[in-house]
């Protein structure tokens, strides 16, 4: 039996740029971007094919004539790939009739910060915190729009677009004068700082991963610091008791956990409308989930040797192949390009 193609939809961010990390013999460049969910890369198997196609910003692009059975987007970031996000919307609407379509543009495109604050408003044991979207020329424009949106200090500042705490900063009063960042104009974020810190003053995130509904853990993460990426491991490297603790949530989640939040998660799932996104959070005794960050464009898939979430990571790229084979068309389809 001939093997499905499932193809892949990646995009080139609205500012063009990209990192080239080599330049093979044959002058071919390997590169990267932000704004992707980077799941093609690591979904090698015995059962489809991959194929992929690269969004430009240009709007004459051309794409070659491909016979699919299913269509991945990968393009994953709401407020750095605008334009090829409209794009592959596009795309949707002339094909998603025909073939089956993973993280429908339009969806993804509601999954920036200040929309997951309006979306998951009143869902009961969810706390998404107050979010706003601001395009500051000024240290007063910033302060203004916190008296404004009756937000109380601290107050989390981002710029949009940045991720893994990059430009991000907590303004606990109004002597920030924001000198690291270029208030010309481009957008940020305010959001409503809630102090998550357990009685010993340890912050604890977790990495939640959705995959057609069902949720799944990739890791949790303790540090003595409010702000939480791959590196606040350092903090479980000296202190060897959260790694065990890790340890048994990992172990547990499925029994423990899952059961008492999948009700919140369905909501989730729900509401966004995406088949496959990251939900960072904190998850109390209680299991009422403060939210963090909720999008499509979170590092799952990336494996890190040696780790006790390896397991985990395996777990949901499998749940991945799983929906992809499930749901792929009967009956290949194949069309020109079909971009306005």
């Amino acid at each position: 039996m001939m093997k499905k193609n499932i193809l892949f939809i990646n995009g080139v961010p609205d500012d063009q740029r990209a990192f080239v990390y080599e330049i093979d013999k044959n002058g071919v460049y390997k590169w990267q971007s932000i704004g992707s969910s980077n799941v093609s890369n690591f979904l090698k198997n015995d059962l489809f094919n991959r194929s992929s196609i690269l969004l430009d910003t240009t709007e004459d692009q051309e794409l070659p004539r491909i016979v699919v059975s299913a269509i991945f987007n990968e393009i994953s970031d709401a407020d750095t790939h605008k334009i090829t996000l409209k794009k592959a919307d596009d795309f949707y609407k002339s094909i998603s009739d025909k073939v089956p379509f993973f993280n429908p543009p339009a969806n993804v495109m509601n999954t920036t910060r200040d929309n997951i604050y309006r979306l998951l408003q009143e869902v009961d044991k969810l706390h998404v915190p107050k979010t706003v979207k601001i395009q500051p020329k000024s240290p007063s424009d910033i302060y203004d729009t916190i008296e404004k949106e009756h937000f109380e200090f601290p107050v989390i500042f981002r710029q949009a677009g940045d991720h893994g705490g990059i430009s991000t900063v907590k303004i606990d009063d109004k002597t920030e004068q924001f000198y690291a960042f270029p208030l010309d104009g481009r957008d940020y974020y305010l959001t409503q700082f809630v102090d998550y810190a357990d009685t010993m003053g340890i912050y604890t995130k977790y990495r939640l991963v959705v995959v057609d509904g069902e949720v799944y853990i990739r890791h949790v993460i303790f540090s003595d610091s409010w702000v939480i990426h791959s590196k606040s491991r350092e903090y479980m490297e000296k202190n060897k008791k959260y790694q065990s603790q890790e340890a048994k949530i990992l172990k547990s989640f499925d029994i423990e956990i899952k059961p008492k939040i999948k009700d919140v998660i369905n909501q989730i799932y729900q509401k966004l409308k995406l088949d496959y996104f990251g939900i960072d959070c904190y998850i109390d005794k209680d299991m009422n989930i403060l939210v963090f960050e909720i999008n499509a464009n979170m590092g799952i898939l990336l494996q890190t040797k040696g780790y006790i979430f390896e397991d985990r990571i395996e777990t949901i790229r499998q749940a991945l192949i799983k929906m992809i084979l499930e749901k792929n068309s009967p009956k290949d389809f194949s069309r020109n390009n079909v971009i306005a």
